[in-house]
């Protein structure tokens, strides 16, 4: 479909049209934000504009968007890989690749996605090809921490910072997975703060819905110790998610502060109103401007590897004294 596929994003898309249609297209591009932003998918339909011989890539029907869409044309060569990294080995095979000219068109596309994970020695293998591309050659990355590109690489790049999604786009995005209970993808939309991927995970992730449940159970009745033991396993077996996790309680104690103030309107958690006002009721203002204040704190440590399990005992250390 090409980049008129895209919801959202309407400078970002009109930037590319427009370098498009000038013919002013460059040699490499990098597209930047936080995961689950939509780098991959805006990288993909940048580059099938790219590959179109006719510049029409949603209603062509050439060989190359053809071979396109069935994941086989020769001329993108994107860059996948299950490791922590990308190896110099895996830029090599890149760059034997960038030696043959294009089968069907006049362009060739190198996706990299995830970038930022190259290694020291693949970025400066990389840049060979940077400072010298063929004229056929245009190579796009996509990175969470473009800053951790080498300077060199950055200075060939032009890069584009993708911005968070309204409420509205993202409702549209998600809408094909939405509950029923419109309060409840109104949740979900607001949870995940513009991000889109974040949103569809936690619709198709039937756990996040228990997980939420769960820590919401405990923010309800804090001293309850059955329940706390359950958040404990639960946090215990999911470590990857501990900082969303934080972020189900800072939304929480958030709609709190805002039913304490009067606001009723525009809630996170608006399909758990009657529950936050629970919590809201045995809670001050002062207490939950100190406990958001110490779980942003957490957030920031547990980015620098603070001790799992101590983080885990701080955390229910906080919630049992709101």
């Amino acid at each position: 479909m090409g980049l008129n596929k895209i919801i959202g994003q309407k400078a970002l898309v009109s930037q590319l049209k427009k370098i498009l249609s000038e013919g002013r297209l460059g040699h490499a591009y990098a597209f930047s934000g936080p995961e689950g932003i939509g780098k991959h998918t805006v990288a993909l339909e940048f580059a099938h504009e790219i590959l179109c011989p006719f510049g029409k890539p949603d209603s062509c029907g050439c060989v190359s968007c053809r071979t396109f869409a069935e994941g086989t044309n020769p001329d993108f060569y994107e860059v996948i890989t299950d490791k922590s990294s990308i190896g110099i080995d895996t830029i090599r095979a890149l760059q034997e690749h960038v030696a043959n000219r294009p089968a069907y068109g006049h362009k060739k596309v190198y996706f990299i996605d995830g970038a930022d994970m190259m290694t020291v020695q693949a970025q400066n293998c990389l840049l060979k090809t940077l400072e010298e591309p063929p004229e056929y050659a245009v190579i796009i990355l996509s990175a969470v921490n473009y800053e951790a590109l080498l300077p060199t690489i950055r200075s060939r790049t032009v890069n584009f910072r993708m911005e968070p999604y309204s409420e509205d786009e993202i409702r549209r995005i998600v809408m094909p997975l939405a509950p029923k209970n419109k309060n409840e993808l109104d949740f979900y939309v607001k949870f995940s703060r513009g991000i889109p991927g974040k949103a569809v995970r936690m619709l198709e992730e039937s756990s996040f819905r228990d997980l939420r449940d769960q820590i919401i159970g405990l923010l309800k009745k804090p001293g309850d110790f059955s329940q706390m033991e359950k958040v404990r396993k639960i946090l215990n077996e999911n470590k990857d998610d501990f900082t969303e996790i934080i972020d189900i309680i800072m939304s929480v104690y958030r709609d709190c502060l805002m039913v304490l103030m009067g606001i009723e309107n525009g809630l996170i958690n608006s399909d758990k109103k009657d529950i936050i006002k629970e919590i809201a009721s045995a809670c001050s203002k002062r207490k939950l401007m100190d406990r958001l204040a110490a779980l942003e704190n957490m957030q920031r440590n547990f980015r620098y590897n603070i001790n799992y399990q101590l983080g885990i005992d701080v955390l229910l250390l906080e919630i049992q004294e709101v």
